[in-house]
């Protein structure tokens, strides 16, 4: 048991992806083409951007564990599982491309590049889990110089592309409802530890938005 914090998000990682393979087949393989092929690619997209970002997942394993994130990349994790898996599941039985699941389609690739580059400048100090190292230090480039947490942001993006793609109304409110609050509690917990640790932070926050400029 002592070392299940730090395996746990390789283990929801290989049971999400898993879920996403059943209900593609089981759901989308009935649509017509192009919409069908359009379809696999997305998912398949999905499935690459969750490939690159499981080395993070399996960086955690020999960490150790940390009580910072106080449970809520477990609650983020689910947020965004059952939202994925809802908008797979429930997806009309036939699908036409029009304007709304290009653009759901357009905005998810610039929202994940949005985020992968975000955590690229933040290198060795990126964790799934909040944490901080001793030799952690305040990242101000690229992204960070027009936000504090831009890969949270191009992760609520990359979601909301797939609802609008995948678009049923109960995906939508579980996106509003469950997904993105659980990103606002991450980041208000994530922020604390900060705040509370790392010097220098409360100066950088200042004149930053948090997600997005002139909301939050």
């Amino acid at each position: 048991m002592k070392h299940l914090q730090e395996r746990l998000p390789l283990i929801l990682s290989i049971s999400f992806v898993t879920a996403i393979l059943v209900l593609t087949l089981w759901r989308l393989s009935a649509w017509a083409d192009p919409a069908r092929l359009l379809a696999f690619a997305f998912v398949g997209a999905y499935l690459l951007w969750l490939a690159v970002e499981a080395r993070v997942a399996v960086g955690e394993i020999g960490k150790g564990q940390t009580g910072l994130d106080r449970g809520t990349l477990e609650l983020y994790a689910f947020g965004r599982a059952v939202t994925v898996l809802a908008a797979l599941a429930l997806a009309p039985a036939q699908q036409a491309i029009g304007a709304q699941a290009a653009g759901g389609f357009v905005l998810f690739v610039a929202a994940v590049l949005w985020r992968l580059n975000a955590i690229r400048e933040l290198g060795r100090f990126y964790s799934h889990r909040v944490r901080l190292r001793g030799d952690h230090q305040i990242v101000d480039t690229g992204p960070y110089r027009f936000m504090r947490h831009p890969a949270y942001t191009g992760m609520i993006f990359a979601h909301l592309g797939l609802v609008l793609f995948f678009f049923s109304w109960p995906a939508a409110a579980l996106l509003v409802l469950l997904f993105v609050p659980a990103v606002v509690l991450r980041i208000l917990v994530e922020e604390k530890a900060l705040m509370s640790t790392l010097a220098g932070y409360r100066e950088f926050s200042q004149g930053r938005p948090r997600l997005l400029p002139l909301v939050w």
